[in-house]
C-alpha cells in the first residue's frame, strides 16, 4: 500500500510531533515560504493531510492546489490564519488542540485573576525592596462570590468556568446565540455581560470577526473595582482604551497573556502596577504540549482508516 503523504506546513510543529508522523506517513516539510512551495508544485496532488498551526498561512489559494487533501490538523487552538470558510466550502474536516490545551489555559486565567486582585507582583517587589520593614502592603480584592463574565465557552472558556465555580464564583457568558444545556447566565453581547460582570475573562477566537470586540464601551461597563484577564488573542481588545482605563483608574486591574503586537508590549502597559504580564504562556507546559501533538497525531491517523 502506497504510504499516505501529509505536509507540515508550519516550523512550529514541534519535532516530537513531525517525528512520530514520520513513523505512520511519508512527510513533506516543514521548510521556508519558498521550500513549501516547492513542496506543493511537485507534490501537492497527493498530500492528503496537513499538519499546521494557526500562524501559518492556508489560504485559499494554496487549498486550490491541493485537490486531494482530506484534512487539517492544528497543533494550536487559534485558526487565526487557516480559511476555515474555504475548508468549510470542501467538506473538510479541520481539528485544533483546544481540548488538550483547555485545562492549562483555564489554569493561568485563574492565576491571572488572582494576581491581579492581590497585586502579587507587586506584593512581591514589595517584600524583595525590603519596603515591608517600613509599611505593610496594601489590602487587595477578593474573588469568592463575585459574578465570573467570559467571553466564549468552548473547551477553555467551560474549563474556566468549572474552576469559578469551584471558588465560589458566579459565572455567566456570551456567546453569539445561547448554547442548549447552559445553566449559566447568558448576555446576547459583550457591553451586557461586562456590566453584569466584577471578572470579564476573554476567552473567545481571534481574527477579523472579533477584532476589537472588546472595546472602550465594553472597558468602561466594567468599573473602577473589575478585573479584565486576556488569555486568548490581544488583537480582541482595543488596548490604547485598556491602557487608558488602567492608568485612570477606571478599570482596577487586568491579567494578560497576549498582546496586539506581541511580543512588544507597549511601554504605558509595563509601567503600570496593576496589570500582571505573561508572554503568552497559555499551553506552555512541557506535558500539555506533548499532548497537544499527540492530538495532531491522532487527528491524521485517521487518514489510516478513514470510517
Amino acid at each position: 500500500m502506497q504510504p499516505v503523504t501529509i505536509l507540515v506546513l508550519s516550523a512550529g510543529v514541534p519535532a516530537a510531533t513531525i517525528a512520530a508522523l514520520a513513523e505512520r506517513f511519508d512527510v513533506l516539510g516543514p521548510g521556508s515560504h519558498n521550500e513549501i512551495e516547492a513542496l506543493v508544485s511537485a507534490h501537492g496532488a497527493r498530500i492528503r493531510g496537513i499538519a499546521t498551526t494557526g500562524k501559518a498561512r492556508l489560504d485559499r489559494a494554496l487549498l486550490a492546489r491541493l485537490q486531494a487533501l482530506e484534512l487539517v490538523a492544528c497543533y494550536s487552538a487559534g485558526l487565526d490564519k487557516i480559511d476555515t470558510e474555504a475548508l468549510a466550502e470542501r467538506g473538510i474536516p479541520l481539528t485544533n488542540s483546544s481540548a488538550a490545551l483547555a485545562d492549562e489555559v483555564a489554569d493561568l486565567a485563574i492565576a491571572l485573576m488572582v494576581m491581579a486582585r492581590r497585586r502579587l507582583v507587586a506584593a512581591d517587589a514589595h517584600v524583595r525592596s525590603g519596603a515591608w520593614i517600613k509599611a505593610a502592603f496594601p489590602l487587595g480584592r477578593s474573588v469568592t462570590g463575585l459574578r465570573l463574565g467570559l467571553l466564549g465557552l468552548g473547551h477553555i472558556g467551560s474549563a474556566i468556568a468549572r474552576r469559578a465555580k469551584a471558588m465560589g464564583m458566579q459565572p455567566r457568558y456570551c456567546t453569539r446565540r445561547p448554547l442548549a444545556g447552559c445553566a449559566y447566565s447568558y448576555h446576547a453581547d459583550a457591553r451586557a455581560l461586562a456590566a453584569d460582570s466584577d471578572v470579564f475573562v476573554i476567552a473567545c477566537p481571534g481574527g477579523p470577526a472579533n477584532r476589537g470586540l472588546v472595546d472602550g464601551s465594553v472597558i468602561a461597563a466594567l468599573g473602577p473595582c473589575a478585573t479584565l484577564v486576556n488569555i486568548a488573542r490581544g488583537e480582541i481588545v482595543n488596548e490604547p482604551a485598556l491602557i487608558e482605563a488602567l492608568a485612570s483608574g477606571r478599570l482596577g486591574s487586568a491579567g494578560l497573556d497576549v498582546f496586539a503586537g506581541e511580543p512588544n508590549v507597549p511601554l504605558a502597559l509595563r509601567e503600570l502596577d496593576n496589570v500582571v504580564l505573561a508572554p503568552h504562556l497559555g499551553s506552555a507546559t512541557i506535558e500539555t504540549r506533548d499532548a497537544m501533538g499527540e492530538s495532531v497525531v491522532r487527528s491524521l491517523e485517521w487518514l489510516l482508516n478513514p470510517v
